[in-house]
């Protein structure tokens, strides 16, 4: 029976997440690790904390105060959790760990819109994947008459590249970082363009 149970939940935590990716954020000491991210919708975020540190969602002005009021949005318990993707809608979310919000231990969450992804027929392709580091992206679909940017970020969310696309075939160079997986954002001003890449060292 426990089996079972056991069974169902991970099931639904997969329907419920997705394909999304779940971004990490850690406390050092009285910080937040990394205090701001920028996410996409769809996106998760997992805060893996100390057992003194909680998660509360405030307004801004409650925010930029330090204070710890907390709004009807997300909240999670001493040590962390999973903030799913439905808890995470479109614009800024500011929080704070509620007992040591007074002395600035605080955090944004920036989720991005990815509306017209559906209905864009841009498709990225990259190779190899995985590579040492050196990827050869290829884009298709997309109108080089807008401004085109390329973002890769580490599993812990932080932004690691950026570029101005302008080609259908381009080059990207990522052989100074370590082995493992990153995600790469691709915006072309309508749709956002996600694809998870491998450095094998």
């Amino acid at each position: 029976m426990k089996t079972k149970i056991l069974l169902s939940a991970l099931l639904s935590f997969f329907v419920l997440s997705g394909y999304s990716t779940i971004w990490t954020v850690t406390n050092t000491n009285f910080v937040f690790t990394p205090d701001s991210i920028t996410i996409f919708e769809g996106d998760s975020v997992k805060f893996t904390l100390g057992d003194t540190h909680n998660v509360v969602e405030v307004s801004q002005a409650t925010w930029l105060a330090n204070g710890n009021t907390p709004l009807p949005g997300f909240s999670l318990p001493f040590g962390g959790g999973l903030l799913l993707s439905s808890q995470l809608t479109v614009g800024m979310h500011y929080y704070v760990c509620g007992p040591h919000a007074s002395g600035g231990m605080k955090g944004i969450i920036n989720v991005q819109s990815t509306s017209g992804i559906s209905e864009n027929q841009s498709v990225v392709s990259v190779y190899p994947n995985p590579s040492s580091g050196i990827f050869q992206f290829e884009l298709s679909g997309i109108q080089f008459d807008r401004s085109n940017n390329l973002y890769i970020y580490n599993l812990q969310g932080a932004k690691i590249y950026e570029a101005a696309v302008s080609n259908e075939k381009f080059n990207v160079d990522l052989s100074n970082l370590s082995g493992g997986i990153y995600f790469v954002k691709i915006f072309d001003g309508e749709a956002i363009l996600t694809k998870k890449i491998m450095i094998q060292n």
